[in-house]
C-alpha cells in the first residue's frame, strides 16, 4: 500500500525482543516488595507504561510507584536495556523500506534515552530518520497516544496522517495510533495476539516481517 509513506514502529516486542532485560528488571522490583509475579506476569507488562504497570498489575501503592520505577531502571538502566537483539528479518525490513522511500520512525513508550542508547550500542541508530520515546520522568509523555503526537509533531506530519501507519505488538499501540488519527497494523511475532488486536479494533493485522514488507511496497 504505497498511501503510506511514514511508518511508526514500536520498539519492545515489535523491532526489538527486550524481553529478558524487562524480565530480570521486572524480579528486582518484586524482590523488593516481596510480590510473588513471574513472567507470564511481565509479559504483561510490556507495551504500557511503568506507571500503569505497577499500578494495575502489582497494585502497588501510588505512594510507591516512583520508588517501584527507581528500582526497575537502577537495573534497567546499567545492564537490563542491553539484554535484548532484534527480531529475526526486522533489521533487513527497515532497510528494505528505506530503499522503497519509506520514512521510518520509532514512537515507543520506553523512554527516548534508552531507546536511542540501545540503538546505538547495536549500531542500528542511522537506520531510524527518528526516535521518539517516552520522557524518563514519564509524565509529559507517557500514554502511547502522546509519544505519537510528538513524533508527528517533531517531523512535521501532524498535517500528513493518512501518509502514516502505526504499526505495534500489542493493543495499546493500536489505540494510541487510533488516538491520533493513525491507522494501525498489528504485528504477531511480538506480545500480543490476534485476538488482542481484533479486540482494539486494528486496522490490519499480519504475521511476519516479509508481509509487512510485502503490504507496504505492493
Amino acid at each position: 500500500m504505497k498511501k503510506f509513506t511514514n511508518i511508526l514502529f514500536d520498539f519492545d516486542g515489535t523491532l526489538f525482543d527486550t524481553s529478558e532485560g524487562i524480565f530480570n528488571s521486572m524480579q528486582k522490583v518484586c524482590n523488593h516488595y516481596n510480590l510473588n509475579y513471574h513472567e507470564d506476569t511481565f509479559r504483561k507488562m510490556i507495551g504500557p507504561s511503568l506507571n500503569e504497570s505497577f499500578s494495575t498489575i502489582f497494585h502497588l501503592p501510588k505512594s510507591e510507584i516512583q520508588n517501584a520505577i527507581n528500582i526497575y531502571r537502577e537495573y534497567y538502566s546499567t545492564e537490563g536495556m542491553y539484554q535484548c537483539t532484534p527480531y529475526p528479518q526486522i533489521v533487513e525490513l527497515i532497510k528494505a523500506l528505506k530503499e522503497n522511500d519509506k520514512q521510518i520512525f520509532i514512537a515507543t513508550s520506553k523512554p527516548e534515552i534508552y531507546t536511542k542508547q540501545i540503538l546505538e550500542k547495536k549500531d542500528l541508530l542511522k537506520l531510524f530518520n527518528f526516535t521518539g520515546g517516552a520522557d524518563l520522568t514519564e509524565q509529559i509523555r507517557c500514554e502511547k497516544v502522546d509519544v505519537i503526537n510528538y513524533v508527528l509533531k517533531e517531523n512535521h506530519l501532524e498535517n500528513q496522517k493518512d501518509s502514516c501507519l502505526m504499526i505495534g505488538d500489542r493493543n495499546y499501540d493500536i489505540k494510541g495510533a487510533h488516538l491520533a488519527g493513525l491507522k494501525a497494523l498489528g504485528i504477531l511475532w511480538g506480545f500480543g495476539s490476534r485476538q488482542e488486536f481484533e479486540k482494539a479494533n486494528a486496522d490490519f493485522i499480519l504475521e511476519k516481517p516479509e508481509e509487512v514488507l510485502a503490504f507496504l511496497t505492493e
